[in-house]
């Protein structure tokens, strides 16, 4: 029975495409349909009809991550009207606890440190701009 759904659903296709309908609509909401009768049939995993309908919204998914920058951009905002201010003075033990060290922390130890807490949180990795200028504000005041 499946097999014969499957060859009827492929002259379907066939057929419209030699019409110029339009081709992925149709496809797409032919395969739906196999996939949801198989799934039906118990011949699919339910997971599997799930994916199939995610698959138009995958696209919208790559126009929302591009306006990313846009949504980091409002939460520094954000944080900058909430008591946490842009500037680069800090006290020298929110500096420790920035990076993650001792206030007598050695050079080379602040050093180490802020390598790491930069790597982490890096604007060109994911992290945002103001996560890295405190940790830059902490290196300095450890460092002076």
């Amino acid at each position: 029975m499946g097999i014969i759904v499957v060859i009827l659903a492929i002259i379907f296709v066939g057929f419209i495409l030699k019409n110029q309908v339009n081709k992925p609509k149709v496809i797409f909401f032919t395969i739906a349909a196999i996939v949801l009768y198989m799934v039906a049939t118990g011949k699919a995993h339910w997971i599997t009809g799930l994916i199939v309908a995610l698959i138009p919204i995958i696209k919208k998914i790559f126009i929302i991550l591009r306006y990313m920058p846009i949504l980091q951009k409002i939460n520094s905002y954000y944080k900058g009207r909430h008591g946490f201010s842009n500037s680069n003075k800090i006290s020298r033990k929110e500096a420790a606890e920035i990076l993650d060290v001792n206030e007598n922390a050695t050079k080379e130890e602040v050093i180490l440190a802020h390598k790491k807490a930069m790597q982490k949180h890096h604007p060109d990795k994911g992290g945002s701009k103001y996560m890295a200028a405190k940790i830059n504000a902490a290196k300095d005041e450890l460092l002076s």
